[in-house]
C-alpha cells in the first residue's frame, strides 16, 4: 500500500504547526504549443501570482502548468507548496507524493511532503519522510520538521537534538522558539526561558512568541513574570486565564500530550502560546 493510500484510512490529528489530495493525472507527452501558452508560461503566471500573495489564484495555474507537462516535476513542487501555504494539507500531501514518484530522490519534495503530513497530525509517517531526505541533504528546515515530529511523538530528546542540529545552520526565530518550547514542556525550564528570551530579541517575534516566553516562566513557578509577559499583549483577565492554563500544562504527565494540549490552545487564540511550528512550505 501506498504512502498516498495507508493516509486515506488514517484519521487526521492535531496539527500543532498551526500545520492535502488530488486525483493523478496520467502522463502524456511534453508539448508547449497548445492555446494559452505552454507549462514555461503557466509556471511564470504562477508565480507571479504566488510573489504578489494570491496564492488561490497560482492554484489552478500550477495544475494547469503540470497537465501540459507532466513529466516535469517542478509544477507539481510549486503546486504542492501553494496548497501547502493554503491550508489544504491532503491535497498538498498528494502534489508531493506525485512529485516523488517522478524524482524519488528530490530533497525538497521528501522535506515537504513530511512537513505536510506533521500539518495532517501524523508525525510517524513525517519522520518517514525526513529519514529518507536526511539520505539526500540536510537543512535548517528538516532538522525543523524532525523536531516537530518527534516532540509530537513524545520523544523531546530527539526533539531537542533536531533542533539544535538546525540552529547549528541557521539560528532561526522558529528554531529557537521550538528549541524553547520543547524544553520547557520536557521540564528544562531555566534553559527554556534563556533560549526563548533569546529569541524574542530576533525581528518578527511576536505576541504568541512572547506566550511561549510566559509557560516557561509559569512552568518555572515564576507566575508574576508569566502575567508581565501575556499583559504586553493581552487585557489583564485573559491574562490570568493563560497564566492559568499555563500551570495546569504542568500536571499533564505525558510530552506528547502536554505538546497537543499547548497546539490545541493556540490554534483556538490567536495570542496564545503558538506552539512548535513546523515550517510553512515556501519557494
Amino acid at each position: 500500500m501506498s504512502l498516498a493510500d495507508r493516509l486515506k484510512h488514517r484519521p487526521a490529528r492535531l496539527a500543532i504547526a498551526a500545520a492535502l489530495l488530488l486525483s493523478a493525472c496520467a502522463p502524456t507527452a511534453h508539448t508547449d504549443a497548445v492555446v494559452g501558452g505552454g507549462a514555461d508560461t503557466m509556471l511564470r503566471v504562477g508565480d507571479a501570482a504566488r510573489d504578489a500573495g494570491d496564492l488561490a489564484a497560482a492554484i489552478p495555474v500550477y495544475r494547469r502548468a503540470h497537465a501540459l507537462d507532466p513529466l516535469n516535476v517542478e509544477p507539481l513542487l510549486r503546486l504542492a507548496r501553494v496548497l501547502h501555504g493554503v491550508g489544504a494539507y491532503r491535497e498538498a500531501g498528494n502534489a508531493w507524493d506525485r512529485a516523488l514518484r517522478l524524482e524519488p530522490r528530490n530533497f525538497d519534495a521528501r522535506v515537504g511532503y513530511g512537513e505536510t503530513l506533521v500539518a495532517l497530525g501524523q508525525p510517524a509517517l513525517a519522520v518517514e519522510q525526513f529519514a529518507m531526505a536526511a539520505e539526500a541533504g540536510e537543512s535548517a528546515r528538516l532538522a525543523n520538521g524532525l523536531g516537530v515530529a518527534n516532540d509530537m511523538l513524545g520523544d523531546p530528546v530527539a526533539a531537542q537534538a533536531a533542533y539544535r542540529a538546525g540552529l547549528a545552520e541557521e539560528r532561526s526565530l522558529k528554531l529557537l522558539n521550538n528549541l524553547g518550547l520543547s524544553l520547557a514542556l520536557s521540564g528544562d525550564t531555566a534553559e527554556a526561558i534563556a533560549v526563548l528570551e533569546e529569541a524574542n530579541e530576533i525581528p518578527g517575534a511576536s505576541a504568541r512568541h512572547r506566550a511561549n516566553l510566559a509557560i516557561a516562566y509559569a512552568l518555572s513557578g515564576d507566575t508574576a513574570r508569566a502575567n508581565e509577559i501575556v499583559r504586553e499583549d493581552s487585557d489583564d483577565l485573559s491574562a490570568e486565564r493563560a497564566v492559568a492554563f499555563y500551570r495546569t500544562v504542568a500536571a499533564i504527565p505525558d510530552h506528547a500530550a502536554r505538546v497537543a494540549a499547548v497546539g490545541a490552545y493556540a490554534s483556538a487564540r490567536p495570542n496564545g502560546a503558538i506552539s512548535v511550528q513546523n515550517a510553512r512550505a515556501g519557494r
